[in-house]
C-alpha cells in the first residue's frame, strides 16, 4: 500500500517545495519581524518626550502582539499619569510662552497663541533688529514671518477676519522655525513672498502658498504637520503629503517613521489597498510594505496570518494554513534537498520505465 502511495507523496512534496521556493523568490515572508515598540518608547520616556512616546506606542497597541504585552499597558499608564499631572501641565504652559516652543500640546498652544498676537511679531522684529545692530546673524525667515504677521493682523481687521487663517499659519511656521522643521525650499519661497507682499500690500500670493499647510494642520494637528512639512522638498510633495495625511490622519507621522519614510512611495504604488491592511503591514517596517507590494495585499495578509483569528471551516482554509506554516518555518536548504531528491526520484522512475518498455518492444 505504502509503495503505491510513494509516488503520490513524493509528487506532493516536490510540488509544495517548488511552490514555496517560487513564492520566496518573489518575497520571503519568513524574514519579516514585527517592530517591537517597547525599547523606543522607554527611550523616549527617559528623554522626557512623553507626547512622542504616547503617539508611538499607541500606534502599535492597535495590534494584539503589543496590546497583550503587560509592559505596554504599564508604559501607557506611566505616560498618561505624567502628562495629566498639574505640575507638568503648568511647566509646559509656561515653557510655550517663555521659550516659544514645547513638545506638549498645552505648551504648543500657548506658544502659538503668544505668536498669534501682534505683540509676538513686534517682539520678534525687535529681537532681530537688535541682532542686526550688534552685528549678529539675523534670522531672515523669522524677520519675514513677523513682517507677514503684522500685515496679516492689519488686513484681518478690514477684511472682516478673512485673513485670520493666514495669521494662524504664519504663527505655526514661526513655531516650526524654532524647532528647525521648516525645509529650505519653503524658507526661500516665504522670504520672496514677503518682499512681494510688502510692495503690493497684498497677501494673495502668500495665501496660495500657506493654504496646503493650513489644510495639513486641520487634518493632523501641529506636531504631525511640522514633521510632514520637514519631509517635503517642494510644493508638489507638500500636496502629496496632504493626500497622505487625508488617508492616514494622525497615524501619518509614526507610519512614516516606522517605514523609514517609504510609506509615501508605497501609498502611490498601492492606492487601492485598505488603510487597515496598509497600517498592519507597516508594523513590520519598510519590509512589510515591500512584501505587500510584491505579493499583493490579499496574499500578503494571508501569509502573515493577520486573519488567522477567523474561523477556518473549509478544506481550502486548512490547506492555506498548512502552506502558510511551511512557508514561514521550513528552511530553503531543506526545500532544495526535497526538490532535488523528488526530481531525481521521478527521473529514475522514468529511466526504469523506458528501459522496461524498450526491452518489451525489442
Amino acid at each position: 500500500m505504502f509503495k503505491l502511495l510513494t509516488p503520490f507523496i513524493v509528487l506532493l512534496l516536490l510540488i509544495a517545495s517548488l511552490l514555496i521556493l517560487e513564492e520566496r523568490r518573489t518575497f520571503d515572508v519568513s524574514t519579516l519581524v514585527h517592530i517591537d515598540p517597547i525599547p523606543h518608547t522607554e527611550k523616549l520616556i527617559k528623554q522626557k518626550k512623553y507626547v512622542e512616546a504616547e503617539e508611538y506606542l499607541t500606534y502599535f497597541m492597535a495590534y494584539d502582539y503589543v496590546k497583550n504585552n503587560p509592559k505596554s499597558s504599564k508604559l501607557i499608564q506611566i505616560i498618561q499619569e505624567k502628562r495629566n499631572s498639574f505640575s507638568y501641565k503648568t511647566d509646559k504652559f509656561l515653557e510655550g510662552i517663555i521659550q516659544g516652543k514645547s513638545d506638549d500640546d498645552i505648551g504648543r498652544t500657548s506658544a502659538i497663541a503668544s505668536d498669534f498676537l501682534v505683540i509676538g511679531d513686534i517682539r520678534d522684529l525687535a529681537i532681530e533688529g537688535m541682532h542686526y545692530n550688534n552685528g549678529e546673524k539675523v534670522d531672515k525667515l523669522i524677520l519675514s514671518l513677523s513682517t507677514l504677521g503684522l500685515l496679516a493682523s492689519a488686513t484681518t481687521v478690514y477684511s472682516l477676519g478673512a485673513t485670520a487663517p493666514i495669521k494662524g499659519s504664519i504663527s505655526l511656521l514661526k513655531y516650526g522655525k524654532r524647532l528647525n522643521q521648516i525645509p529650505i525650499w519653503l524658507q526661500t519661497k516665504l522670504i520672496k513672498q514677503t518682499e512681494l507682499a510688502k510692495k503690493t500690500k497684498s497677501l494673495k500670493e502668500v495665501q496660495k502658498l500657506l493654504e496646503p499647510i493650513q489644510k495639513l494642520y486641520n487634518k493632523v494637528g501641529l506636531n504631525q504637520t511640522l514633521y510632514l512639512l520637514s519631509k517635503s522638498r517642494n510644493l508638489k510633495e507638500l500636496t502629496s503629503l496632504n493626500k497622505f495625511a487625508t488617508r492616514f490622519g494622525k497615524k501619518s507621522q509614526v507610519l512614516l517613521k516606522s517605514s523609514n519614510n517609504s510609506a509615501l512611495t508605497y501609498m502611490k504604488k498601492m492606492p487601492n489597498v485598505s488603510k487597515k491592511n496598509f497600517l498592519y503591514a507597516s508594523t513590520y517596517g519598510e519590509q512589510g510594505l515591500k512584501g505587500m507590494n510584491k505579493l499583493g495585499a490579499s496574499k500578503f495578509i494571508k501569509r502573515v496570518g493577520f486573519t488567522s483569528n477567523l474561523a477556518k471551516t473549509t478544506y481550502k482554509g486548512n490547506l492555506d494554513s498548512l502552506f502558510n506554516a511551511l512557508l514561514k518555518k521550513i528552511p530553503n536548504s531543506l526545500l532544495y534537498v526535497i526538490s532535488f531528491l523528488g526530481l531525481f526520484y521521478f527521473i529514475r522512475k522514468l529511466f526504469v520505465f523506458t528501459t522496461k518498455l524498450r526491452s518489451i518492444i525489442i
